[in-house]
């Protein structure tokens, strides 16, 4: 009976021999492609409920895209609104956003990981409704920029905890797919606002504009109460990093007052170089507290690591030019070449296009064959989207052979390669990571549309007639500039991303 029992034993054995499929716990390091693929098949498919999620969590950060460009097309409206404002007053509020978000991301991601990731996602979306309402109903311009900073924090709180909450329920091999689609949500809603902000400011004001998005929040609200589950939140963490969280905050604010006030104060005057010396200080303190603090609110060690720095060196200095060009490509058509508003919003809107299209097909895509070389083209495609537009627009009206092909091309661009960057920098770190290295990803990328939104209304100081041109051509020059940088950056060595195994290591 014993003989009998050890044959059997031996039978899995060597029929695996026979059909050269190795045994799970036998796998050798570099499995054949046709054994790993027959093995891994069924644990790919992707559960209903997941998807579920990913569709909540995107259309939420969506809301956050569309509320951080919606209004760049409706800068001289909201301005006229208000007596006596100047355009540096309504630049404030776009650039409070950014800074907001930036600022506070990291905190809200903590706060997720502590009381609970569904329950700071479900009041990011009330406090968004209710700052949509505040933005709508304001009086005066500072009213209307600090409900921007209340939106910021609450959009903050959204974008974090969504990705948390959505990525478990996606097998590893699938991951990648759900983070190009959830990071492309956001961007894509920037890019799309301006064409929906045109058709609501065609039939009302620009305070609709704001108000659309409160009956939005609150249907985000109402799905994620019945379609997310509350993952449980780990035991014993240190104290919150508020000196980390106050040393940024005033860090980003002191660099964008610098770049934004600069011209009106003189970028050589003491009160430039003041507020300049806050910043830098100020930096100084967060990047020695993130390095010394038990539980940061960035995790700087994780830059250690050539994927995770790689990705997020590429993210920073291309988002200089990927969120606050949309401010730019609207001024332009609407006060250099007359284009109605309504135009102004059709035509940018090939740009999202062209995006999501390039989003969905290689998103998949990256699955197969891997993500760097993807993010190569991609990034080197916005260059010459950029440098397409500096060479090419011009005082003469040519919307389809001057300004389509360089919208489109930058879409394309962007949705081969920025959604796969948060992909890349997740390959290099465990799962018990994803939410730092995400969170350090969105706010470098949140920190980088500040700084570039700065540069926007530092450098164009004149918008309107063919004087404008060359101060056009400096900030697109900036943008040149920043987008070359940035796909340089993509081409330092990544090297293959470890296995799980040895990261755990």
């Amino acid at each position: 009976a014993r003989r009998l029992f050890l044959v059997r034993r031996q039978i899995p054995v060597v029929l695996s021999k026979v059909r050269d499929i190795p045994l799970a716990e036998e796998s050798p390091t570099v499995p054949d492609a046709r054994a790993q693929s027959s093995v891994r098949a069924p644990l790919e498919s992707v559960s209903p409920r997941a998807w579920r999620a990913l569709w909540v969590a995107s259309l939420a950060t969506v809301l956050v895209g569309f509320n951080s460009t919606a209004t760049n097309i409706a800068l001289d409206d909201i301005q006229a609104g208000f007596v006596g404002a100047t355009a540096a007053d309504i630049g404030w509020g776009v650039a409070g956003f950014f800074i907001g978000t930036a600022a506070f991301l990291p905190l809200a991601g903590r706060l997720a990981d502590r009381i609970g990731r569904k329950r700071i996602f479900q009041l990011g979306l009330l406090a968004f409704a209710l700052s949509a309402f505040f933005s709508a109903t304001a009086g005066t311009v500072i009213t209307l920029n600090l409900s921007r900073v209340l939106q910021a924090f609450a959009g903050a709180a959204i974008l974090p905890s969504s990705l948390a909450l959505v990525l478990p329920l996606f097998p590893e091999s699938r991951r990648t797919t759900a983070v190009g689609l959830w990071s492309a949500a956001g961007p894509l809603g920037a890019g799309v606002a301006p064409g929906v902000a045109a058709l609501i400011l065609a039939n009302a004001g620009w305070r609709i504009v704001y108000l659309v998005s409160a009956p939005v929040a609150l249907l985000m609200f109402w799905a994620g109460q019945s379609l997310l589950k509350e993952l449980p939140t780990p035991p014993d963490q240190q104290k919150l990093d508020l000196v980390g969280a106050a040393a940024g905050t005033v860090a980003i604010g002191a660099a964008v007052t610098a770049i934004m006030q600069g011209r009106i104060w003189g970028y050589t005057s003491a009160l430039t170089a003041l507020v300049a010396a806050v910043g830098v200080l100020s930096f100084v303190v967060f990047i020695s507290n993130s390095f010394r603090h038990p539980e940061p609110l960035l995790n700087l060690h994780l830059l250690r690591r050539r994927g995770v720095m790689v990705a997020n060196l590429v993210n920073f200095l291309v988002g200089i030019t990927s969120q606050s060009i949309w401010i730019v490509w609207p001024l332009f058509m609407k006060n250099v070449w007359n284009f109605s508003t309504l135009e102004v919003g059709m035509g940018v809107t090939l740009g999202p296009i062209a995006a999501g299209f390039s989003t969905l097909t290689f998103s998949r895509l990256a699955d197969r064959i891997g993500s760097v070389g993807l993010c190569r083209l991609g990034t080197a495609l916005q260059v010459a989207a950029v440098a397409w537009h500096f060479t090419q627009l011009g005082a003469e009206v040519n919307f389809w052979s001057a300004f389509a092909p360089g919208i489109m091309l930058y879409g394309f661009g962007w949705g081969m390669s920025i959604p796969l960057l948060n992909g890349v920098a997740l390959e290099w770190v465990e799962e018990k990571y994803y939410g730092e290295t995400n969170g350090l990803f969105s706010t470098l990328r949140y920190a980088a549309a500040a700084i570039g939104t700065a540069a926007v209304f530092a450098l164009l100081t004149v918008t309107s007639g063919v004087e404008a041109l060359p101060y056009y051509d400096k900030i697109l020059g900036f943008f040149l500039v920043a987008s070359t940088s940035g796909a340089l950056a993509m081409w330092i060595k990544i090297g293959k991303a470890p296995g799980r195994e040895r990261l755990a290591n």
